[in-house]
């Protein structure tokens, strides 16, 4: 077999679609944290806690743990994070997601609140713990439930084998071009809930996804040797190789499946649909106003803002509440904003059969 290595002019739409291949596969993270940062934030102050335990369930080898790891452990699985409760909130401030985001800084709690929460009569401390979130001007919680581990499958060769060949036998570069396909069953539960009773507003099932790919991430430096002589589609995987790169790109991307789904257009709207009010911040003739809907008469609202005067806050709740009027069925309120309001302010509403909604805003965010 002869290898040319050298550059042919008639090949360049080859040459143009292999380096297009090389480009596509090494978009950072950071690049597409920075597209989605630029879009706007959804109007929460989030508290954020819980954190990406392995579940009790675990059977056999994981993406981001074998069964190896397991022998000779007397502590539960559910005490140790497959992804650190951290580089969770790194990416949620990195992504801009919601106005505010505080982390929850009790590990303890982290691991138990879950559970409290859902247990069929709640227990005091935590009662306490979301009336201290309310009155510290949180509107949400984000719980960071769990990580269910799932095994790494290959699907084998996929059809980047000929972009793969080309460039083997032309440059000798085929070894990085992704061509074959894994996929980890691994899926991390992220829940949204609200600070009155805790109960679930949203919630968000991750998955990585199908991963591809290149002999570089997959082999060891025996297996890059033998891709002098053989095809790199051919050359056989290095089981270690693989799930490091496997375990690196999945938690990767579900970090960045959370960015993403969290400031979707269907995650906004859903939030808004299962609150007890919607609540907009909007640009208007006479200045920045908030728009109140609801299916039901608000009786209460309150404007909370650092360094607000407690007499210009009530005015503006008063003249909220009685601007009331019917528009499709629901009712609809609107007030002007006080002009001596600055930076970030908190609105929050409850409704008479004591629905509560709450938003957190920026006075140069009016949309």
């Amino acid at each position: 077999m002869t290898r040319s290595f050298g550059w042919k002019l008639d090949r360049w739409p080859l040459y143009a679609l292999m380096l297009t291949s090389l480009l596509c596969s090494c978009v950072s993270t950071t690049d597409e944290l920075l597209g989605l940062a630029e879009r706007p934030p959804l109007d929460r102050a989030v508290l954020v806690t819980g954190g990406a335990f392995f579940t009790d369930d675990v059977v056999g080898d994981g993406t981001f743990r074998a069964a190896s790891d397991l022998q000779g452990q007397e502590s539960s699985p559910r005490h140790e994070e497959a992804i650190s409760f951290a580089s969770v909130v790194d990416v949620l401030e990195r992504g801009a997601v919601f106005q505010r985001i505080v982390a929850d800084d009790d590990s303890s709690r982290r691991r138990r609140l879950l559970g409290q929460l859902d247990a069929p009569s709640m227990d005091e401390g935590v009662i306490d713990f979301l009336r201290k979130a309310r009155n510290d001007g949180f509107d949400l919680l984000l719980i960071v439930e769990d990580l269910q581990d799932g095994p790494i499958e290959s699907q084998g060769v996929n059809g980047r084998w000929p972009v793969t060949f080309a460039t083997w036998i032309m440059l000798g570069v085929g070894a990085f071009i992704p061509d074959h396909t894994f996929e980890s069953r691994s899926a991390l539960r992220v829940s949204l809930r609200e600070l009155q009773t805790g109960t679930e507003v949203d919630s968000l099932l991750l998955v990585p996804g199908p991963i591809d790919l290149a002999l570089t991430e997959r082999t060891d430096l025996l297996g890059l040797a033998m891709s002098i002589i053989v095809p790199p589609f051919w050359v056989a995987d290095d089981r270690l190789s693989v799930n490091r790169s496997v375990r690196e790109t999945s938690q990767r991307r579900l970090l960045l499946s959370l960015v993403r789904e969290l400031k979707s257009d269907v995650r906004r709207r859903r939030l808004g649909e299962r609150e007890a009010a919607t609540l907009s911040f909007e640009r208007g003739r006479d200045g920045s106003r908030i728009v109140v809907e609801s299916a039901e008469a608000v009786s209460v609202a309150r404007l909370v803002s650092r360094g607000l005067d407690d007499d210009v806050a009530q005015d503006f709740v008063q003249r909220l509440l009685s601007s009331r009027s019917i528009q499709d069925g629901r009712m609809r309120y609107e007030a002007t904003l006080p002009e001596s309001l600055r930076g970030r302010f908190q609105v929050r509403v409850g409704t008479l059969r004591g629905g509560v909604a709450s938003s957190t805003f920026r006075m140069d965010e009016a949309r």
